[in-house]
């Protein structure tokens, strides 16, 4: 029979390998159909969300899955602190893009008077180095983090597979106070961005739905655009990512500031930092119409 742990293993190794699977079929139809279109430029991004997001699951669950299942760790010290570097930093990644998609989008569905015209010009050609930026941003910030421990500590127990836990903070430490303040910061910046930009949409929405309903009569097609299918599609991807990582965190503070780690509360966190990077490409798959009938071809 099953223990309680393996059958959290088998799950967690579900919810991993169907989002992997799926990231890896948005990242190389989005790919494929950029490079013979040359149009979108939403797809870049795309593309690299669905490759953070891909990372994420990767670097995630899988430790926790062998950690589930009692393996090996064949990781050193170094490798574990390599490991847990590796989550912040794809975690932040998907963040950026999350961000980066709902502003784009924003942008895209505005009224066309001056103001928002000439930003509709602009952007296209700021979509590769805002992706940069986020790299360049994200590589040294996640690193100081780690050196200065604020994050997961690390253990190489046979027993328990490799594990990234949490370190309890000392609160009278004013290093790590600090930087865990930058990181929340960092967080909630993104966060305020999405929020807004999804508001703004949501707007705009409304809008044109009152537009709408004074101009067509019964006899015609209200169909939805493809623009409101990828407004809507980008707004839930938002609410999903919002509402599971405001819970992940919670649980991750709680151990960090009252300095004990509760085996349910370590689940809880992953297992909800995992939902968003798994689900987030089926909705954009099924939102593009052309993705699918390039599978069914």
């Amino acid at each position: 029979m099953l223990t309680l742990d393996e059958i959290l293993g088998i799950v967690y190794l579900q919810i991993t390998g169907f989002g992997f699977l799926g990231n890896c079929i948005l990242f190389f139809y989005t790919f494929n159909f950029l490079i013979a279109q040359r149009t979108r430029p939403k797809n870049l991004i795309i593309i690299h969300l669905a490759f953070s997001n891909a990372m994420v699951l990767l670097f995630r669950g899988i430790p926790t899955t062998t950690m589930l299942w009692r393996m090996t760790c064949f990781l050193d010290e170094t490798g574990i602190r390599i490991l847990a570097y590796k989550q912040r930093f794809t975690r932040s990644l998907s963040l950026c893009s999350t961000c980066l998609l709902s502003l784009f989008q924003a942008i895209t569905i505005s009224s066309n008077n001056s103001i928002w015209a000439q930003l509709k010009m602009r952007v296209p050609k700021c979509i590769i180095p805002c992706i940069l930026l986020c790299w360049i941003i994200n590589v040294p910030l996640n690193l100081i983090l780690l050196i200065y421990h604020v994050g997961p500590e690390n253990r190489t127990d046979s027993k328990y597979g490799c594990i990234t836990g949490y370190r309890s903070l000392d609160i009278y430490n004013q290093k790590h106070v600090k930087f865990v303040l930058i990181a929340f910061v960092y967080d909630a910046f993104f966060v305020c961005l999405m929020t807004f930009s999804s508001a703004h949409m949501v707007w705009i929405l409304y809008r044109h739905k009152k537009h709408v309903k004074h101009i067509h009569s019964n006899h015609f097609s209200t169909k939805i655009s493809p623009e409101t299918r990828a407004t809507q599609a980008i707004l839930l991807l938002v609410g999903i990512y919002i509402f599971f990582n405001i819970f992940s965190p919670i649980f991750a503070l709680c151990m960090i500031y009252f300095q004990y780690t509760n085996t349910w509360m370590m689940h809880t966190s992953a297992f909800l930092s995992l939902w968003y990077p798994a689900v987030s490409p089926f909705i954009l798959i099924y939102n593009d119409n052309q993705i699918p009938r390039t599978c069914a071809h």
